[in-house]
């Protein structure tokens, strides 16, 4: 059918509903940690953040949905589905516990941290413009399970797996839901009246928790908050202060442009060949947009393409999605939102997205590269465990970091020291893992040496292995790297040479 001239079929409702709700949880989980964790003062918060993300995310909506018309065009196919656009969870936190936080901790002033959460979002995005220029390059050299195998980790640790805390927490909701998803989305089953399984969800989650008493309904926040273009705030000093800030900036910014150059591997797998140049373009230009009006976080390629285009999504979700956040931040709703709709009803949505993710990594990639999937998953667990003991050590005021703890975790058997080294850079630990074993399979040795060499660097300035840019923070793993390009080379002299049968990576000049 046709709304105001646009193509919408009935799978754009279902992608809506699915990137809908997952955007909505990130903004409100935006509000929460500013709010309730930094001490950002509200009218900050709903008046400048929230209206700048939205506005971000608005046009990189716009301009993914533009996309996928011009490849639908260009292909003469219907069955294209837009790049899925919004702001990574994993960046909010890092930003806001690694910028925001520390700032108000160290000055009391938490709109000057807010200040300096600006200008890191406008360097994280003329680094992204600056990946633009190697990303293709890089999508040529790596196989396609060093894109899609960091993807499967996040998918499966962080969005399906951390899913079942919340669905289990509150199960008369959550696994309700769980089912109705499963059924609906990965059986592919049929509900009454053809309601799709998100909407059913979303429905039945609120019922539920307003008949057992979980719903306290708030209409506090609601009003007009209309966009400014807050970044006239800042001055040259605001950038300066960003400094002591790079280790978290650089890093993120890599890893935002990589996120898109995987995301966008992703898509081709499923049949949708996007120009990643233009994408991570389009990214940085969507961050700095938000950036002027009022958000520091960066925006970007969402994962679960695949699950977006199971769902019989097109073009116009996208373009739906991004109106529909914008409208909700201008007049202040996402509180209302988050009081009406319980937690436990929106994981299992966004559980099936991760799960899609998971999947293409395994089925997409040649069968004898599935082993370096699953290598490729395995930081990630690292980092889980990370958090998840930071986590805990924190609820009592501990540390890690403090000599007497550390020492309490390893004599208790908790290698803390294991987990943070391999939990520290994580997608770039993953990267170069999948990629250096798919290299090891096609006997590709100085590939092989290349790879490890990239690591030691990497290494040598704490991008991988650290919690902070240094000088050679870890010298040991630094000089493992660099062993192995070594012995890269010795088997390259000893006549080791390309299995051109088995080989799925395209040579480069």
């Amino acid at each position: 059918m046709k709304i105001l001239g646009l193509e919408i079929h009935k799978g754009d409702f279902d992608g809506l509903l699915g990137i809908l709700i997952d955007n909505l949880s990130v903004f409100l989980l935006m509000i929460s940690l500013n709010i309730g964790v930094v001490g950002m003062p509200a009218e900050i918060v709903f008046r400048r953040i929230i209206p700048g993300a939205a506005l971000g995310l608005l046009f990189g909506n716009i301009y993914y949905a533009y996309m996928a018309k011009r490849l639908q065009k260009k292909e003469g196919r219907e069955d294209v589905t837009a790049l899925p656009c919004g702001i990574s969870v994993v960046f909010v936190i890092m930003y806001t516990m690694g910028i925001l936080l520390p700032v108000t901790k160290i000055t009391g002033d938490p709109e000057l941290a807010w200040k300096i959460g600006l200008a890191a979002n406008f360097i994280g995005s003329l680094i992204c413009v600056l990946g633009a220029l190697i990303g293709p390059w890089l999508r040529r050299f790596l196989p396609s399970v060093a894109m899609l195998g960091p993807l499967a980790g996040a998918a499966l640790m962080f969005i399906a797996g951390s899913g079942f805390r919340d669905v289990f927490s509150n199960p008369i909701i959550g696994v309700s839901c769980l089912a109705i998803v499963l059924w609906g989305y990965v059986a592919n089953g049929k509900l009454p009246f053809r309601l799709p399984a998100g909407l059913v969800v979303l429905v039945l989650g609120a019922i539920l928790s307003m008949g057992m008493g979980q719903t306290v309904i708030s209409m506090e926040h609601i009003g007009f908050y209309a966009p400014f273009p807050w970044v006239l705030e800042l001055g040259v000093g605001t950038i300066k202060e960003c400094a002591p800030y790079l280790s978290i900036i650089l890093p993120i910014a890599i890893m935002n442009f990589i996120g898109t150059l995987n995301n966008v591997e992703l898509a081709k797998s499923g049949g949708d060949d996007y120009n990643v140049r233009e994408a991570m373009v389009a990214d940085a230009v969507a961050s700095a947009i938000g950036g002027i009006f009022g958000c520091c976080y960066p925006n970007g390629v969402f994962f679960g393409h695949p699950g977006y285009k199971r769902m019989g999504a097109r073009t116009t979700y996208s373009l739906m999605n991004g109106i529909l956040l914008t409208l909700l931040a201008v007049f202040g709703l996402f509180s209302f939102i988050n009081s009406v709709i319980p937690l436990a009803a929106v994981t299992p949505i966004l559980m099936y997205v991760g799960i899609v993710s998971t999947e293409s990594a395994f089925t997409t990639v040649p069968k004898s590269h599935v082993a370096a999937t699953c290598i490729a998953i395995m930081p990630f667990v690292c980092e889980l465990a990370m958090n998840q003991i930071d986590s805990t050590l924190k609820a009592f005021d501990l540390s890690a970091a403090n000599a007497d703890t550390l020492a309490q975790l390893i004599s208790g058997g908790v290698n803390y020291t294991g987990y943070s080294t391999v939990g520290n850079g994580t997608t770039l630990i993953s990267m170069v893992l999948a990629t250096m074993v798919v290299f090891m399979m096609d006997r590709q040795m100085l590939r092989i040496s290349a790879t490890a060499f990239f690591a030691a660097l990497l290494s040598a300035v704490g991008l991988i292995h650290s919690s902070a840019l240094a000088w050679f923070p870890v010298p040991q793993i630094t000089l493992a790297w660099c062993i192995i390009g070594i012995l890269g080379i010795a088997a390259y002299l000893g006549g080791v040479r390309p299995d051109k049968e088995k080989c799925e990576t395209i040579q480069v000049s």
